[in-house]
């Protein structure tokens, strides 16, 4: 697939990783929809809640698609149950936590390049059992590479 070219991915397709704690599934990125939107479907654990941080490239967004999370944007707590939307603009500071084990959420970032991020970070998923020991890396590994990526 090339970017500006329409295409479809069916149920599981889709480059996959297990990264940041969780399974990262790119739907659309700057590989096959270019730099301006990726979409990314995410199984996510315990394991996945981020340390409160900053985007200072792009505005995400997520929709729960199974399970329940909680967003805290801007000291504000946004509990987020199947079929929720929720966005966090950029330069706000963000984390969210997982309340039902696992969630299923599509998560959006525009531009594009989140994806990339997972992606560095990740190891393919070959089987839907999580590696053991999925985690967020710690700073001295996250640090440098979300610096990168903003």
């Amino acid at each position: 697939m090339a970017p500006g070219k329409g295409f479809v991915l069916g149920p599981g397709e889709g480059e996959s990783v297990w990264s940041l704690g969780a399974r990262f599934t790119v739907k659309a990125g700057t590989s096959n929809a270019g730099p301006r939107l990726a979409v990314v479907e995410a199984l996510a654990f315990r394991a996945t809640e981020p340390p409160l941080h900053i985007h200072h490239n792009e505005d995400e967004a997520w929709y729960v698609l199974d399970g329940q999370m909680s967003f805290h944007v801007d000291g504000k707590v946004l509990v987020a149950a199947s079929g929720s939307f929720a966005f966090a603009p950029m330069g706000l500071p963000h984390t969210f936590t997982v309340d039902i084990e696992p969630t299923r959420v599509l998560v959006f970032a525009t531009p594009a390049g989140f994806e990339r991020f997972a992606m560095e970070l990740g190891v393919p998923a070959i089987s839907d059992e999580p590696p053991p020991g999925l985690s967020v890396p710690a700073p001295d590994v996250l640090g440098p590479v979300g610096a990168r990526y903003g």
